[in-house]
C-alpha cells in the first residue's frame, strides 16, 4: 500500500474503533448500523487485498530470475563457441553459422528469443555429440543446459505470475478504497442526521479531521 492508503486505512480503522466503543450511541439506528457494517466489510476486504500485494512482491523473483539467466547465457555461449570450433574445422557452414553469436547479443535477448537460442544449441550438441566429445561438450553439458534451460523458463512464468497478481491487487485496492471515502462521506450525514449523542458526534469528526489531515500529508509528500 501507499503511505496515503496506509493512513487512510488507519483512520477508518480509527473511526470503526469509535463505533465499537460506544455502541449505545448509535447500534439502535438501523441506517447507522449498516453503514458500519458496510465500511467494516470493505476494510476487512482492503486488509486481505494489501495482505496478498505484499506477499506478491517480485524483488526476490526477479533476482533469481536474473541470476538463472545469467548462468544460461554463460553456458550457451561458451558451448556454442566449442561448437563452433568443431562446426569449423569439420567445414560446417551451416552449424557454423548457426553458432556465430556474441555475448553481448544474449544479452539483449528477450526471454522466449533466448529460451529459442539456447535450446538452439542444445540441439546441436545433441546432433552432434559423438564428435563434439573432444570439444568438451558431453552428455553432461547436454544436461546442464537442459537444466538450466527449464529453470530459467520456470522463473520466468514465476516472476510473471506474481507480477500479476500484485498488479491485480493494487488495481483492486484501489477499488476498495475508492469504496471505502463514498461510504465514509455516507456516514458523516448519517452520523451528523441520526445520531443524538454530541460527544459521540464530536470525537468522530475530530478523528476523521486529524486522520485526513495526516493522509493528505502523506499525498503531498509521496508527489514531492
Amino acid at each position: 500500500m501507499k503511505i496515503s492508503q496506509s493512513n487512510y486505512l488507519n483512520m477508518s480503522n480509527a473511526v470503526l474503533t469509535h463505533f465499537d466503543n460506544n455502541v449505545p450511541a448509535w447500534t439502535g439506528i438501523r441506517v447507522v448500523s449498516n453503514g458500519v457494517g458496510k465500511l467494516r466489510t470493505t476494510l476487512t476486504d482492503i486488509t486481505g487485498t494489501a495482505t496478498k500485494q505484499g506477499e506478491n512482491n517480485p524483488v526476490g523473483h526477479t533476482a533469481a530470475k536474473e541470476h538463472a539467466r545469467d548462468g544460461l547465457e554463460g553456458l550457451v555461449y561458451l558451448t556454442a563457441l566449442r561448437v563452433r570450433s568443431y562446426a569449423g574445422i569439420a567445414g560446417d557452414d551451416v552449424l557454423l553459422e548457426k553458432m556465430r553469436f556474441s555475448r553481448s547479443a544474449l544479452d539483449i535477448l528477450g526471454t522466449n528469443d533466448l529460451l529459442t537460442r539456447s535450446r538452439l544449441v542444445l540441439d546441436a550438441c545433441v546432433a552432434h555429440l559423438p564428435a563434439l566429445t573432444d570439444y568438451q561438450v558431453d552428455q553432461k553439458t547436454i544436461d546442464d543446459l537442459q537444466q538450466r534451460i527449464d529453470r530459467t523458463a520456470q522463473l520466468y512464468a514465476q516472476r510473471d505470475t506474481v507480477i500479476d497478481q500484485r498488479m491485480e491487487a493494487t488495481a483492486r485496492l484501489q477499488q476498495l478504497f475508492t469504496q471505502a471515502r463514498k461510504e465514509l462521506k455516507i456516514l458523516d450525514d448519517l452520523v451528523e442526521g441520526y445520531v443524538e449523542d454530541d460527544a459521540f458526534v464530536a470525537t468522530y469528526f475530530n478523528a476523521r479531521r486529524i486522520h485526513d489531515l495526516k493522509g493528505r500529508k502523506a499525498k503531498t509528500e509521496e508527489k514531492e
